[in-house]
């Protein structure tokens, strides 16, 4: 089980890289865990409460949630 600290450092870049490459976070995560080569259920336990609240967001905007649902990570 990953740390709180793993888990805000893998967050944090995201975010970064997200920002830097002005792309959403799930395709800098996605990027990322490929640069990697880690799995995406491995990155998905890394995911901080700010991240997955950032995700979520996404997530309803891009219409693939419905208002009340939440995701699964």
């Amino acid at each position: 089980m990953a740390t709180r600290e793993e888990k805000d450092e893998f967050s944090t870049l995201i975010l970064l890289r997200a920002e830097r490459f002005n792309t959403d976070c799930l395709d800098a995560m996605v990027t990322y865990c490929e640069e990697l080569g880690l799995e995406m259920e491995v990155g998905a336990t890394l995911v901080n409460e700010v991240l997955k609240a950032r995700l979520h967001d996404e997530f309803m905007e891009l219409n693939y949630l419905e208002k009340s649902s939440k995701l699964p990570i």
